[in-house]
């Protein structure tokens, strides 16, 4: 990856926020309203004021009348360009998204700048794993970590500049909790790495997610980490309506996003799928802008964010114990 010339060694990296403020081809509505949201409420400022250089950049999409496939294709170009430009000056690009499947777009622009193989850490309730064959919601984004890894909509992902699909053997999902039957059964014939909630849960995320790391730091030399903000319980902090009971709170969360970067170096974040609406209390507000600060404090270059300020508060307060909900899927 490209190094800003202009940044002292160990300095806090510049950050490109992108904001794509799209859900289902729909903007400023449901699930895109979160990136504006989280823009409004400080993301910006909370950087600089950590040292950060910041550059905003938000993505709008010309469309007369959108159209949930094919904006999404379009949205995901756009990103690839931002990200593209972002990495190649040495900026490390940071996207707040409505959608999952922006991911498309960011491994694209990853591949230009790349130097060794990008890995994917996914966090999220769901496994995004389904296909226009196994879906029964029709809700493209239910679709997202299929089409990244090439098992769907192969023709449109092919019109994003540079993207090329992801060894399912370089994924790691983190979650999956609520799954249909057959995404489930993809998942567990898929070589995808794969560690539930509940394992994190009851082991702790060094113990349960340590070996799965280890081995995906073996094939790749960087990490794109996707933060679908629903891996949130949401009894600590509900990010939008597909929340399913079950999930993690907010330092555990953390916990694994620094477990992710002691491995391999981050070359992009995501987070997305926040609906405000759903935060009638900004709890996962909270938890999303604290996560937004982590994540740029964890970029290459950066002194870890553990050893310059103590661990954000959680606004949740305390624990409480966790149940097991039915699955909805999505």
């Amino acid at each position: 990856m490209a190094v800003d010339p202009r940044r002292p060694a160990g300095g806090p990296a510049p950050v490109q926020l992108l904001i794509a403020p799209y859900d289902s081809g729909h903007r400023g509505v449901r699930m895109g309203k979160g990136p504006a949201h989280l823009a409004g409420h400080g993301a910006a400022a909370r950087l600089r004021a950590a040292g950060h250089a910041v550059a905003e950049h938000p993505i709008e999409l010309d469309q007369a009348f959108p159209a949930e496939i094919a904006s999404a294709f379009a949205l995901q170009r756009a990103v690839a360009e931002q990200v593209g430009a972002a990495v190649a000056t040495g900026w490390f690009p940071l996207l707040l998204a409505g959608n999952c499947n922006s991911a498309v777009g960011v491994a694209a622009g990853l591949a230009a700048d790349a130097d060794a193989p990008v890995g994917v850490v996914w966090l999220d309730a769901h496994g995004d794993f389904n296909t226009p064959e196994t879906t029964t919601s029709g809700f493209l984004d239910g679709m997202a970590l299929a089409t990244l890894t090439g098992r769907c909509w192969p023709a449109l992902a092919a019109s994003v500049p540079r993207f090329r699909p992801v060894h399912e053997e370089h994924v790691l999902l983190l979650g999956g909790r609520d799954l249909d039957e057959q995404e489930r059964d993809a998942l567990e014939g898929s070589t995808m790495l794969w560690v539930p909630d509940a394992h994190v849960r009851e082991h702790g995320p060094a113990q349960a997610l340590g070996p799965a790391l280890d081995l995906l730091a073996s094939r790749v030399g960087l990490v794109y980490l996707h933060i679908d903000l629903d891996i949130h319980d949401p009894d600590y902090a509900p990010a939008n309506p597909y929340a399913a009971p079950g999930g993690l709170d907010p330092s555990t969360v953390r916990q694994v996003v620094r477990l992710v970067a002691e491995r391999r170096p981050l070359a992009a974040a995501t987070l997305a799928a926040y609906d405000p609406g759903c935060d009638t209390e900004d709890r996962m507000l909270t938890a999303a802008l604290d996560l937004v600060e982590l994540l740029a404090g964890l970029a290459p270059g950066t002194t870890p964010p553990d050893m310059r300020t103590t661990e954000p508060h959680d606004p949740a307060g305390q624990e409480r114990p966790v149940r097991d909900g039915e699955g909805r899927g999505r």
